[in-house]
C-alpha cells in the first residue's frame, strides 16, 4: 500500500473543499481567476492550480489562506488536515510555517531534520 504525501494529502482536501464549495464545475483557470481576484501578492496560473489539485505541489501559507478564504473553509484544515477545534495549543506564525515548510518536505528529508532537531537537545 502506498503512503500519501502531504502533498496528496492537501490535493484531495482542496478538491473536497472544492465539491462542497459546490465548485467543481470550474476549470482549473476559472479557480486561478477567482483566486487572483482574492489574492493581492503575485497570481497564479492555472497550472498551479492543476498542480495543487493533483497533488504535486503545496501553495504557500498566504497562498493557503487566499483559498481557504475563497472555499469558506479553515486554512488549518486545509493545510494540515485538522479544524480549529482539533487544535489544543494555538501556534505563532513562525510554528505555522515551519509546520507547512516541514509537510512539504520528502520523507528522506524529514528523517534528516528530525536529526537535526534531535542533536540540539
Amino acid at each position: 500500500m502506498k503512503i500519501k504525501t502531504e502533498q496528496e494529502k492537501f490535493g484531495e482536501r482542496l478538491r473536497l473543499a472544492i465539491e462542497n464549495a459546490k465548485l467543481s464545475h470550474l476549470k482549473t483557470s476559472d479557480i486561478a481567476t477567482r483566486f487572483n481576484l482574492r489574492h493581492s501578492a503575485e497570481p497564479v496560473t492555472p497550472q498551479a492550480v492543476y498542480k495543487w489539485l493533483n497533488g504535486l505541489s503545496i501553495p504557500s501559507s498566504d497562498k493557503i489562506d487566499t483559498l481557504a478564504e475563497l472555499l469558506n473553509i479553515s486554512p488549518q484544515w486545509l493545510r494540515y488536515g485538522i479544524s480549529e477545534e482539533d487544535r489544543t495549543t494555538n501556534l505563532s506564525s513562525i510554528d505555522d510555517a515551519l509546520i507547512a515548510m516541514f509537510l512539504a518536505l520528502t520523507e528522506e528529508q524529514k528523517k534528516i531534520i528530525i536529526d537535526v532537531i534531535r542533536n540540539f537537545k
